[in-house]
């Protein structure tokens, strides 16, 4: 893979956001209420990569994706996707760790999805405060090396919380923003009509802002 290549969502207010698409080499985290497009974006990613060649993908499921959407996302090229999306279904954190520990070993890989890294994390921490932030750290950073030494895309998503402020947050955000270079908060702000903004991103400013709209073909 090229080095400066990059993964076009081929939604161009975000991809203009991104500076041109995701970056490979990096962990790349959106987070936002529920509903608010992370995994359509996700979807859309894994459209992208297969359609323009650029390698399987392997998609860590925590959420059972619907495949009504990703068929609508995939249009007429869904079987060809599907046949190179490799779907992993983890029912605990430590199995979601054992699976991205594992994740080195899939060959011809071009994209990693993790559709939430925190919501077995959530649960986790209700009984194992110190485990589960041993094994997200893990996580992190197996996937962190994987991204740069195979140079890879990878995406994260995020559940978050409502801040005293009224603001919201990831779960484990602090430890997540060590390790993605670049994270993007995504807004509800209509119907259909979502905000994102730059949190974190090594070439993009911070508080940069883009809209885009979710309809029944996914982003546009």
């Amino acid at each position: 893979m090229d080095t400066a290549r990059k993964l076009k969502i081929n939604c161009k207010p975000l991809d203009d956001l991104l500076g041109g698409g995701l970056e490979g080499g990096i962990i790349t985290e959106f987070y936002g209420e529920a509903g608010s497009g992370k995994t359509n974006i996700c979807i859309q990613a894994t459209r992208e990569c297969v359609l323009n060649g650029i390698g399987k993908v392997a998609y860590v499921d925590t959420e059972s994706v619907s495949m009504e959407r990703f068929i609508q996302i995939c249009k007429g090229s869904y079987n060809k996707i599907l046949s190179n999306t490799i779907f992993f279904k983890p029912s605990s954190f430590l199995e979601q760790e054992k699976i991205i520990l594992g994740l080195p070993k899939v060959k011809n890989i071009g994209l990693v999805v993790v559709d939430t890294i925190n919501m077995f994390y959530r649960i986790m921490m209700e009984d194992d405060e110190e485990g589960a932030n041993r094994s997200l750290v893990r996580q992190l950073t197996s996937l962190q090396l994987l991204a740069r030494k195979q140079n890879l895309y990878v995406i994260i998503t995020s559940q978050v919380y409502t801040t005293e402020n009224g603001d919201f947050r990831p779960f484990a955000g602090r430890g997540i923003e060590h390790m993605a270079k670049t994270i993007v908060k995504l807004e509800r702000i209509g119907e259909g009509r979502r905000k994102a903004v730059i949190m974190k991103h090594r070439s993009q400013p911070e508080g940069r802002e883009a809209v885009f709209y979710i309809t029944k073909n996914g982003l546009e």
